[in-house]
């Protein structure tokens, strides 16, 4: 590993701070959404076993990446000597084959949740196809990362003179599908959230998905401006910003996959802080108004009423195939 006795200028906290930060945040959606099955009795379905998959890829590619500015990923390609620079670049390229699995996989679980939820016949079909075209263009992109050069090595290594195919073509190829493929899905569910026979709830979750999938496509296009310096730059170590936004768009993906199932959850702990502080608001109150009763006269004691009436208990559905389980709603 690279010598931390070496001055140098380093760009590894654009790597650190989204990896660190996404470390944290992105587990609690996907335990969140776990959560909400587990209360509403729901089993786990497809899209939950994608979504796991796919935040398995994004922890590797953040692990090898963190992993990677130990070598000097993140310094200028000049002051890493052979060893470093050739382990840095080799944890980037199978980095970069993790992140086409994350992303196309996180596209792959919100349509397998659609498909839970609603019975239309034609958004059926317009999610079993996009899914067999994610899939297959998942695998064909997941291939080309693997054997983007003949030999293999020179994926990572330049000086043995590989034969590669472009990666400034690859990678916005990439990044024009993710794009594509994103604003295609808000379009068929904008469609269906339209539908007369769509209910209320199925509408809810549509109109999260298409929210916070435009959320997806701006970080994609932020990516997308930063591939031709990552693409065309001779110092590939130090010039990283795609890399860090690539981190970021995994990751937003996968949030937002899960916000339809955690609708509860986050409303719950709202609703806590809330009440707390309302609370203690109250028990101030209270006090001070104990206090300004001990400076007058008595007040008298006055008996609490007694109340009369049903006691009403809620039932919650065990229908595993009802929206209000799946989407725990």
């Amino acid at each position: 590993m690279i010598s931390e006795d070496i001055p140098s200028e380093s760009n590894a906290v654009l790597i650190y701070a989204p990896s660190v930060t996404f470390f944290i945040v992105t587990p609690i959606f996907i335990l969140f959404r776990i959560w909400s099955r587990v209360a509403r009795r729901s089993s786990l379905g497809w899209d939950d076993t994608t979504i796991i998959i796919s935040f398995s890829s994004a922890l590797t590619v953040q692990t090898v990446m963190v992993v990677s500015c130990s070598y000097g990923f993140g310094r200028h390609i000049e002051t890493l000597t052979t060893d470093d620079k050739l382990m840095a670049l080799k944890l980037f390229y199978v980095a970069h084959i993790f992140y086409k699995l994350t992303v196309n996989l996180a596209k792959i679980s919100i349509l397998l949740l659609y498909l839970r939820i609603f019975v239309q016949k034609w958004f059926r079909r317009c999610c079993y196809t996009l899914i067999g075209t994610i899939a297959c263009y998942m695998s064909i992109a997941s291939a080309l990362s693997i054997w983007q050069c003949h030999p293999l090595r020179g994926a990572w290594d330049k000086s043995i003179q590989p034969t590669c195919i472009s990666l400034n073509m690859n990678w916005h190829v990439n990044a024009g599908f993710s794009i594509g493929t994103d604003a295609l899905d808000i379009d068929v569910t904008n469609a269906a959230y339209m539908d007369k026979s769509t209910t209320r709830r199925a509408q809810t979750c549509t109109h999260d998905g298409s929210y916070h999938g435009w959320r997806v496509i701006v970080t994609s296009i932020m990516r997308m401006t930063n591939l031709d310096l990552a693409t065309k730059t001779l110092d590939t170590t130090f010039d990283i910003s795609s890399t860090m936004w690539t981190i970021i768009e995994q990751n937003l993906a996968i949030i937002c996959t899960c916000l339809p199932m955690c609708r509860i959850p986050i409303a719950i702990i709202l609703s806590s802080c809330f009440s707390s502080s309302k609370k203690s608001s109250h028990s101030v109150s209270q006090r001070i108004d104990g206090s300004r009763g001990q400076t007058g006269a008595g007040n008298p004691y006055v008996r609490p009423r007694s109340v009369q009436g049903l006691t009403r208990s809620v039932v919650l559905p065990n229908d595993e195939a009802s929206e209000e389980v799946i989407l725990g709603s």
